[in-house]
């Protein structure tokens, strides 16, 4: 539907005259004029009686006037509406999010939080390791870990997390304790998503091969496993508890721990953002700070900071 000149038509019909109406369109007296006889060429008619003084509608104008002004108060009624939504937040949030302890410590609580303070928001998370396809699949935005390589999404980092190694006594006790990432080679190491565990030397980032007869992608599992004397864990020290500060856990190889920003939430890359999603991800950047202060709370009873 063309409605080039309809705005125009209404102003003059408001203001009687070209000139007042391209004031309070804050545009000049010729566009107007352009637009009402553009808008008079495509309908075939005159729409206006016009005199040195002011205007008149004529017939056909009067016509057009009841339509344009009922669709002028419909689309003012949905604006307000859709004004109103944004700000007592209703409607469908779609979420996916990486798991493992940020996912406990952070997603979960954050968006329980939200969905208390706001009851008429629907809230789905997927919690799962894959990539999903944000435009495709019509989530709202996701939590990811790792580099982000879709241009078509825009990233906003979230947090920072030091991953930490560690053993049981036990499995201490019967095994060598590695003092350097090379001596990993050969021992049992709890495995997640990959089999290379990334660790910093100096400041350097390097990345080691590892090994090991269990693959988990649990942390309160990984944990557990760990407490059994199953072999070395290395995951964010969050989901790690108290088991490093009682003495449950012992940490290892604590210079060459690694920490990074690599946490991020990414949405589509669209001109608005719902106030909705921007509440969320607010939301969980608020949680995530207090999980950060946290977990450096912890490396400093251990030693590591």
């Amino acid at each position: 539907m063309n409605s080039d000149g309809l705005t125009e038509f209404l102003a003059v019909v408001r203001a009687r005259t070209f000139t007042s109406a391209a004031k309070s369109l804050n545009v000049s007296v010729p566009h107007v004029s352009r637009q009402i006889a553009r808008l008079e060429g495509r309908l075939g008619t005159k729409l206006f009686h016009r005199n040195t003084r002011s205007v008149h509608l004529t017939q056909a104008g009067e016509t057009l006037k009841k339509s344009a002004q009922q669709i002028d108060d419909d689309l003012e009624a949905a604006l307000h509406e859709v004004s109103n939504t944004q700000r007592n937040l209703v409607g469908q949030l779609r979420i996916a999010a990486l798991s493992g302890s940020f996912a406990d410590q952070v997603v979960g609580p954050a968006m329980i939080e939200m969905a208390a303070l706001y009851p008429e928001v629907e809230i789905s998370i997927d919690f799962n390791a894959r990539h999903v396809d944000l435009l495709r699949e019509g989530y709202d935005f996701a939590v990811r870990a790792g580099p982000m390589q879709s241009s078509e999404l825009i990233a906003r980092p979230l947090s920072s997390r030091t991953r930490v190694a560690a053993a049981s006594p036990e499995y201490l006790s019967k095994f060598d304790t590695p003092q350097r990432t090379s001596d990993l080679e050969g021992h049992q190491c709890i495995l997640t998503h990959s089999n290379m565990w990334r660790f910093s030397d100096n400041g350097k980032p390097i990345d080691v091969a590892v090994s090991g007869r269990l693959s988990l992608n649990s942390g309160p599992a990984i944990l557990d496993a760990c407490t059994r004397g199953l072999g070395i864990a290395y995951m964010a020290i969050g989901g790690f508890g108290n088991t490093l500060s009682d003495g449950t856990l012992v940490p290892i190889l604590n210079r060459y721990w690694h920490t990074d920003r690599s946490i991020h939430v990414v949405r589509p890359d669209r001109k608005f953002t719902p106030r909705k999603v921007e509440v969320a991800m607010s939301h969980l950047e608020a949680f995530a700070q207090k999980v950060e202060a946290k977990d450096e709370k912890a490396l400093g009873l251990i030693g590591a900071v």
